[in-house]
């Protein structure tokens, strides 16, 4: 009887050697006494207890029952009591680390790509997350040796853990939104979290809102309404204004790199199609493009582009840079186009409209920091005034001639003008959502009676002159470094 009570305790001390031997893969703590059990139930033996705040040793970390070993005793306690995993054989999150990031807000470590996985570890808002692989919802991470997934959204901050490593363009950051222009929808518009019409709707732009703008990529803007950042079809913003005169120039602007003289008679055709669309005569300026290899330039003309091939005819002015610029340079140039025939009563109101503004403006300088309204030198547009009366743009009545009429053919040119440098637009508008024929759409500087005006504020570090010029159907303003 003895001999069989022997080897049964032989037996019971070579499996409890056995449990004991169990390899532990996990350290961790407890945040509050629970009793270690025999099995995974509340209601199993009973084989001891852990205190609160101590660490124990995890030989199988699971969703409700972690078994672990303590004083040589192998039994369960529940999983949700257990924090702060960390690898048993030691740990080099760093070394092993390809990215590291930031954690933005608390986030949980999870052992599979779904919330309601089994919880590995947590991260705190501003630690540092070392990351094994990047993915699209969920990085895959360590921390303390522990490897398992947490959420890619809040984690900011994305950069390389050594050298060698590059971060995909995917996952670049993105920089903080500035604002670079303010623009106004021309229809309801929606704002989306990413460059897609697929992709999750944040909030709406309506019909005739203005809305900040950072910049456009494609057929897509990154915007701003409040405390909304997002993206929207960029060809539903318009009349833009840039924020900054300094800044990337307005959506749609070209800068023209020299004023061309007409030495004799130049024809102008279509630069698609060939199709002749006027000559202008000898002493007529226009801004035009560089030389191209055909040893031909091309220019604005009304809402297309003209070419010019018979450059032998024209002298070349250059325009320079505004920060290269030395008194008595030419530091912008533009040109719009008018029907020189006076044929007609409306044709010659017109016409005298237009020198009205070309006398009145040319050689005006505006000091470096002063303002510009262009009302102060033409307005107001009556007979009494010295206008006659021209074609108007008028969508809300029949009236189609009034005194002044053609007068903004010279503003919208200098407006034109202006925004090829740092010069500041502190109000301006368009005739109408149409536009007008002599340039393009949206790029119409409307002035008239009351508040219709062009205001420019000087933030060039130097003095400006105007030079404007209208022959033969070209009008040209031309702005210089004054001397």
């Amino acid at each position: 009887m003895k001999k069989i009570i022997s080897i049964c305790l032989l037996l019971l001390f070579a499996l409890a050697g056995l449990a004991a031997a169990e390899e532990i893969e996990y350290t961790a703590m407890v945040t509050k006494a629970m009793t270690l059990r025999e099995k995974k139930s509340t209601s199993a033996k009973k084989l001891g207890s852990v205190e609160a705040n101590e660490f124990i040793s995890i030989i199988e970390y699971g969703d409700t029952w972690t078994k672990i070993e303590k004083d040589g005793v192998v039994g369960y306690v529940l999983s949700k009591n257990v924090v702060d995993l960390a690898l048993a054989d030691g740990y080099n999150d760093e070394a092993d680390a390809q990215f590291l990031g930031v954690a933005d807000k608390e986030l949980t470590i999870r052992a599979k790509q779904s919330k309601t996985s089994m919880r590995m570890q947590t991260l705190e808002p501003g630690e540092t997350v070392y990351i094994l692989e990047l993915g699209e919802t969920w990085h895959k991470v360590v921390k303390q040796g522990v490897i398992g997934y947490a959420l890619s959204g809040a984690i900011s901050s994305l950069q390389p853990a050594h050298e060698g490593i590059v971060l995909p363009k995917e996952f670049e950051p993105v920089p903080p939104f500035e604002a670079v222009y303010t623009a106004t929808a021309d229809v309801n518009l929606t704002i989306r979290k990413e460059q897609s019409s697929d992709s999750r709707q944040l909030g709406l732009i309506y019909e005739d809102e203005d809305v900040e703008v950072m910049d456009i990529e494609g057929e897509w803007a990154h915007v701003r309404k409040g405390d909304i950042e997002g993206y929207a079809l960029a060809e539903h913003l318009r009349y833009f204004m840039r924020n900054d005169p300094y800044g990337p120039y307005v959506p749609g602007t070209v800068w023209y790199p020299y004023a061309a003289r007409a030495t004799e008679e130049v024809a102008i055709a279509e630069e698609g199609t060939g199709e002749a669309l006027r000559t202008v005569p000898a002493g007529s300026i226009m801004a035009v493009s560089a030389l191209e290899e055909d040893m031909s330039v091309s220019l604005p003309y009304d809402r297309t582009t003209g070419r010019i091939q018979a450059t032998a005819s024209l002298e070349f002015e250059p325009v320079r840079l505004w920060n290269e610029a030395q008194m008595g340079d030419l530091i912008a140039v533009f040109s719009t186009y008018y029907d020189p025939a006076q044929e007609t009563q409306t044709q010659i109101g017109r016409l005298h409209n237009i020198m009205q503004g070309v006398e009145r403006l040319n050689d005006v300088i505006v000091a470096a920091g002063e303002k510009f309204y262009f009302n102060d030198f033409c307005a107001p547009y009556t007979k009494a005034n010295g206008y006659m009366e021209g074609p108007i743009v008028n969508y809300v009545s029949s009236k189609k001639l009034g005194y002044g009429g053609g007068i903004c053919q010279v503003s919208t040119t200098l407006y034109n003008a202006i925004l090829q440098i740092p010069i500041e637009v502190i109000k301006w508008q368009v005739h109408s959502a149409y536009g007008i024929s002599y340039a393009p759409l949206d790029f119409d500087a409307a002035v008239g009676s009351g508040n219709i005006d062009l205001r420019l504020r000087n933030t060039l570090p130097y003095d400006v002159r105007f030079a404007l010029q209208a022959v033969g159907g070209v009008l040209t303003v031309r702005v210089y470094r004054a001397s």
